[in-house]
Formats: C-alpha cells, sequence, structure tokens
C-alpha cells in the first residue's frame, strides 16, 4: 500500500511513488521493545546526562567487534530524561473493540518523505491505524521545510482529527502551530522530538524516538574498531538546529575522544545536505591522507564518497546513520560505507502507531518517553539487518551483490 498524500494546491488526496519497493506486512505487531526492563531515573537531567556519558565510556571494549544486534538506549530525551523500556504495549480485546467503535480521525504529519526510513514509518503508522478501523485522514510531506511543515498542520487542523502524529521539526519556531493543535482538543503523538516547554502527559500523550545517540555511538565505535584505535578523522556534520541530527554528531565526537590516539582533524558542517559534498572536498584537501570521515546520514555519505573517488581515495572508511537501498548497495559491495547505526524503522513506526492508540483511548503511557534501540549494520549482517529495520527483504539486486562480494567468504 502506498502513502496517500494531501496536495495543499488541488485540495486532493494522491499516491505518493514509494522511494523504494518495499511491502509491509498487513499484520500489527504490538511488540514494541522486545526484552527491554524498567529504567532506573535519576533525579535530573544532569545527572542522567552524566549516566548517558559514563554508559557511553564503557561501551564496547576496545579491541572487541563493537555488538551489531544493540539492546539498550544511550541518548536521552530532548527534555534529558532517560527512555521509559516498558517492554511489550499491548491492548485487551474490550481496549480493541473500543477503538474500533471510535470513529477516530488521525493526521499523520511527516517531516520529510525523502529517504526509505521515514516511507517505511509513515507506511506502517498508517497501516496499522487503519487495521483498527482507524480513518486516516492524511498523510502530509513537509518536504524538510518548517513553513512547510506549518501549513500542512493548519490544514489538517481544519479536517478536525481526534489526534494528530508528528514531529517538531523545529523545536522552537514550530511551538505556536503545535499549542494552536493541542488548544483545538486535538491529542498529538510526536516522533523524534516535541516542540520546546510541552510536557508528556499534559501537553501530548507520547514521545517515540529511535536512540538517535546510539545511532551516532555505533557509527563512531565501529569507525574506531576499524581503525584499530588509530589514525586520523573527519566529521562532516549537520550544521542545523535538529535535534536527532545533533544527536548523532555529538554521539560520534564523545565517543573518539575516548581514544587518544584517534585525531579528529576535521569537524565541518553543512547547512544543506545537498553540500555536504563540499565539505568532503575540503576534508580531502586540507587532508588528503585522513583516514576515515563520518557522515550525519547516508545521502550525505554518499556524497563524501563522490568526493574521495574524485581524488582516487577508494581505501577510505566511511561511516554513518541510516540504512537505505542506496547505502545497502554500497556495502553491499564492499563499498567505502563499512558500518552505520541504524534506527529500527519497523519497531519505530510500530511503536509510534501503538502510541497513538494508547493515547486515543486514554490508556496510560508511563512517563510518554519510549524509544528503541539502534541497529549496528555491516557487511556481515547486512541482509538480516535489513529484514529487522524494514520488516522485508532486501532488493534481489542488493542480494546479488552480497553473495558476490562478501557471502561466500
Amino acid at each position: 500500500m502506498g502513502i496517500m498524500t494531501f496536495n495543499l494546491r488541488t485540495g486532493r488526496f494522491f499516491m505518493k511513488k514509494k522511494l523504494m519497493s518495499i511491502l509491509l506486512s498487513a499484520a500489527v505487531s504490538v511488540s514494541m521493545v522486545a526484552g527491554m526492563g524498567a529504567v532506573a531515573y535519576a533525579d535530573t537531567a544532569e545527572d542522567n546526562e552524566a549516566i548517558k556519558l559514563e554508559k557511553v565510556k564503557e561501551a564496547d571494549s576496545k579491541g572487541e567487534e563493537p555488538v551489531l544486534d544493540i539492546n539498550e538506549i544511550y541518548g536521552l530525551s530532548p527534555a534529558g530524561d532517560l527512555a521509559e523500556l516498558a517492554g511489550d504495549l499491548s491492548l485487551t480485546d474490550e481496549e480493541v473493540q473500543k477503538i474500533k467503535d471510535g470513529n477516530f480521525r488521525v493526521a499523520i504529519c511527516m517531516h520529510m518523505l525523502n529517504n526509505d526510513v521515514n516511507v517505511t514509518k509513515a507506511n506502517l503508522i498508517k497501516d496499522t491505524l487503519e487495521s483498527y478501523g482507524i480513518d486516516v485522514i492524511a498523510v502530509t510531506d513537509g518536504e524538510s521545510d518548517v513553513d512547510t511543515m506549518i501549513t500542512n498542520l493548519e490544514t489538517v487542523m481544519a479536517m478536525n482529527p481526534d489526534l494528530v502524529i508528528s514531529i517538531a521539526y523545529d523545536v522552537n519556531a514550530m511551538v505556536p502551530i503545535f499549542e494552536q493543535v493541542r488548544d483545538a482538543g486535538i491529542k498529538l503523538v510526536f516522533f523524534e522530538c516535541a516542540p520546546t516547554g510541552f510536557e508528556a502527559g499534559k501537553d501530548y500523550a507520547a514521545l517515540v524516538s529511535t536512540d538517535y545517540y546510539g545511532n551516532g555511538r555505533f557509527a563512531a565505535e565501529y569507525m574506531a574498531y576499524l581503525l584499530d584505535y588509530k589514525g586520523t578523522v573527519g566529521i562532516a556534520y549537520y550544521d542545523a538546529d535538529v535535534w536527532t541530527c545533533n544527536q548523532r554528531d555529538q554521539a560520534f565526537r564523545d565517543v573518539m575522544e575516548k581514544y587518544p590516539d584517534i585525531e579528529v582533524v576535521a569537524d565541518q558542517g553543512y547547512a544543506d545536505f545537498n553540500q555536504a559534498g563540499v565539505v568532503g572536498d575540503a576534508i580531502l584537501a586540507q587532508y588528503p591522507d585522513v583516514d576515515a570521515i563520518y557522515a550525519t546520514w547516508d545521502s550525505p555519505a554518499e556524497q563524501i564518497i563522490e568526493s574521495a573517488v574524485a581524488v582516487g581515495r577508494d581505501d577510505l572508511i566511511v561511516t554513518t546513520v541510516d540504512l537505505g537501498d542506496s547505502s545497502a548497495r554500497i556495502m553491499a559491495e564492499n563499498g567505502m560505507i563499512k558500518a552505520i547505526g541504524s534506527p529500527r524503522s519497523y519497531e519505530d513506526g510500530n511503536a509510534i502507531a501503538m502510541s497513538a492508540l494508547y493515547a486515543l483511548i486514554d490508556k496510560d503511557l508511563g512517563s510518554g518517553y519510549i524509544a528503541t534501540p539502534t541497529m549496528g549494520v555491516t557487511s556481515e549482517n547486512l541482509l538480516d539487518a535489513y529484514k529487522t529495520i524494514f520488516n522485508t527483504e532486501p532488493d534481489s539486486a542488493i542480494v546479488d551483490l552480497w553473495n558476490e562480494n562478501t557471502g561466500s567468504k
């Protein structure tokens, strides 16, 4: 099933072409974070920050391959809270019937639908909600633009939904529009970021996020492992106030500080992600022998690779965050992307949908902050990791490349 997107110019819905050929199961899973236990909360955000940094310091002993199938949350919420890891969310038969009888209407306002992670997430949320008889009245694409997101939210507000699922793409600039949504009596479930000053249980029902700090931590730990904990590293980071990206980048820096024989020779940002290659060019021009470069997510990483190829550096080690079809192909052919700290997109989408179901019937969501762990991806576990992340098999071309370059080794 494709994503039904609302066209703000025509006032009609249309089917948005998927960015990859992915068929999600219609079966509804209620599992969120299997096997995760309760969280011991510290007194303050400062205490939680200290706990986070200590966990990073102790993680993945030097010399051992970093754990790929990660079952721990390293990061905090934007407010500095530890994640609520209650294990499974489930609904009783009575609650399911209450949802189906509720004639609920939900709108999903995405910040972008230009990558595999968000397309997978949006599809799963929509399919899950509809399986419970909920009318998903819109799925909108913010096109990575705050003003577009605000316009989309104003449009869906006029459609009188019971609940809106969205993200505070700019945690400060989007406060007024989300105040309008809240004050209109529309329930809110956020993914990744909530607006500044909003409180769980008061202003919104839940914030569901992958462990973005954990994503960046893995990308750093695996790079350090491949470098045998010595060498030179460049960082090409997203120079914008976007919490999810800022978390990944800071985690990478925090990990590198653990290793005295690794020198970060360049830490340069790009405000427009289409300009990541310019940063790659600059790093490689100034440090032509740099051993490795990290980029905030996979599309910028691919631009870094183009920069490296242009100067004959096919030996450059690149690590990043987010697995997509393009980065999977690069990894399957033993290209420069050697490790990815990826969100578990299927689990994330399921957690968001289930949190929305809870909110619609006013079922308790605990602290209101729910997180899913990172999936570490390398050529070693690429095919299995892809299936875990997207709940589908990778394209046959990726499988063929993997068998040709990795599977027989």
